[in-house]
């Protein structure tokens, strides 16, 4: 791809008050792939996503760029406005407002580029998402659960981002929608835009991703090929806890441009 953007994250580190939930994770999305972060419960995840988002920091340094904009001290408002855009687990819209007022709220960013340019990218999540188009006039607190997160993910898009990172997005729904929310973002990889994943179900990561990273104690423990990872039983070990991984193993960096599997020693 011509107009190939990496988004870089070198050495994160972040935390809640003097607990480090991400110590040293290193990782890279580029325009054109879907990217899982994978991993038990608490292993930083959540916070990885957070801290490239602008949400939450830690004291020490790090490095965040996307497309060489540098993003290491930037506020969400930044970090949106530089083309990353994100979806929070547990369907975080506005209740009270109809999905179309939803969706006009995501595109504020965007707001300089006029009306015709929001009307277009409305028309765009409906085309993804149609069920949100038949009910647009439709207060979102009435959707189902299913309807809910779509909104929330067609009002990230609505800002035009370059990379989508979404936090659990298949949580808690019907297997039908699961398929239409993955399907949509495999459509989006393939018209260009990069995508990082965090999703529970190991399985589903592995076969709706190009690539992986495996975090553990907030540190990234395995990186490689999905369709490579899969075959690895150490990845589901570390997902389940019942890998043994002395602090010696686990990987700070990541190897940018290799497209081998990397694995702990």
């Amino acid at each position: 791809m011509s107009d190939r953007l990496t988004l870089r994250v070198n050495d994160l580190h972040a935390g809640y008050g003097s607990m480090e939930a991400v110590a040293g994770v290193s990782l890279e999305v580029s325009s054109g792939e879907i990217v899982s972060l994978i991993g038990r419960n608490g292993a930083g995840k959540t916070t990885t996503l957070m801290s490239i988002a602008g949400i939450r920091r830690g004291r020490d340094s790090c490095d965040i760029s996307v497309g060489g904009i540098t993003l290491s001290h930037a506020s969400a408002a930044q970090v949106v406005a530089a083309g990353i855009a994100h979806v929070p687990e547990g369907h975080r819209i506005f209740r009270s407002l109809t999905v179309r007022e939803n969706l006009q709220f995501g595109a504020y960013p965007q707001r300089r580029l006029g009306r015709k340019a929001v009307a277009a990218s409305m028309e765009r999540v409906f085309s993804l998402f149609p069920i949100l188009g038949k009910y647009a006039s439709r207060n979102a607190g009435f959707l189902s659960g299913g309807e809910q997160q779509m909104t929330a993910i067609g009002q990230a898009l609505m800002a035009s981002p370059r990379i989508l990172m979404l936090d659990e997005p298949t949580s808690g729904l019907s297997l039908v929608v699961i398929k239409k929310i993955l399907a949509v973002l495999e459509q989006l990889r393939d018209d260009g835009l990069g995508v990082l994943v965090v999703e529970q179900n190991v399985a589903r990561a592995l076969t709706h991703s190009d690539r992986v990273y495996v975090m553990e104690r907030g540190r990234i423990a395995m990186r490689g090929v999905s369709s490579e990872m899969v075959k690895d039983e150490r990845v589901f070990d570390i997902v389940r806890g019942t890998a043994e991984l002395p602090t010696s193993a686990l990987m700070g960096n990541a190897d940018s441009d290799s497209d081998e599997t990397s694995r702990s020693s």
